[in-house]
């Protein structure tokens, strides 16, 4: 600010990863991940040609019994969900980029003959739709409805999220509960990903073939994703 002086905070945090989106959005800050174990860690300041840095000492909460197989248990499932969840955040990326380019082409199909390409268009919408109920498996269903509302469907999103809660909650380290969610999570997420490198291997190779048929279209090359991945 004007004054010169400036603040950093740490959330005792280490970088996370990104989350699945409706959007694309150009990532402004890096998001926080998953908590440090206790022990000392080194914090570094750069800043043109000025560097300071401070040794910083992270303990456990005094007032909590939280054994050391507690805290390993705890970071490695959030390790483990963080990596899951960036491969659906790059599974949905992949899926709303194609959406966005179906509904680009299909406005400008609209625009050069809308009775000559009806068919072509009407295809478009159901490839939207096609899209719409994948990215679903992973966030849900957009729902503008006002209120409290629920779906009865549980998202990939949100068995990350309950097995997230658990594991970190338990101050003797995982149950057979936690690691029960953190299955379903894994399991939820294959299923999905499933689905979606289906539907780019057979129906989006067959609707972007009859799409450049009519217009070469800037199309981009998709991948399969994988937990396993490195």
């Amino acid at each position: 600010d004007s004054s010169g002086i400036y603040s950093w905070r740490w959330f005792m945090d280490e970088a996370g990863v990104d989350r699945p989106s409706r959007t694309i959005r150009d990532r402004k800050n890096e998001p926080g991940g998953t908590q440090v174990k206790p022990g000392n860690y080194k914090a570094e300041l750069m800043y043109l040609d000025t560097t300071s840095s401070v040794t910083i000492t992270v303990e456990s909460d005094p007032r909590l019994d939280i054994s050391p197989k507690a805290i390993n248990d705890a970071y490695t499932a959030s390790k483990a969900l963080e990596k899951m969840t960036q491969v659906a955040a790059d599974a949905v990326k992949q899926l709303v980029e194609s959406k966005i380019a179906t509904e680009d082409f299909s406005k400008k199909l609209k625009k050069e003959d809308e009775e000559k390409y009806k068919d072509n268009i009407k295809e478009s919408k159901e490839m939207v739709k096609k899209i719409d109920s994948i990215v679903a498996f992973y966030i849900g269903k957009e729902d503008n409805r006002q209120g409290i509302t629920e779906d009865p469907e549980v998202s990939v999103m949100q068995r990350m999220g309950i097995a997230n809660w658990y594991s970190q909650s338990r101050p003797n380290g995982l149950t057979a509960t936690e690691n029960r969610l953190m299955q379903q999570a894994k399991d939820a997420l294959e299923k999905a990903l499933q689905s979606t490198n289906d539907f780019f291997t057979k129906d989006w190779v067959d609707f972007k073939t009859k799409m450049e048929a009519i217009q070469l279209l800037p199309f981009k090359e998709t991948q399969t994703f994988s937990i396993n991945k490195n």
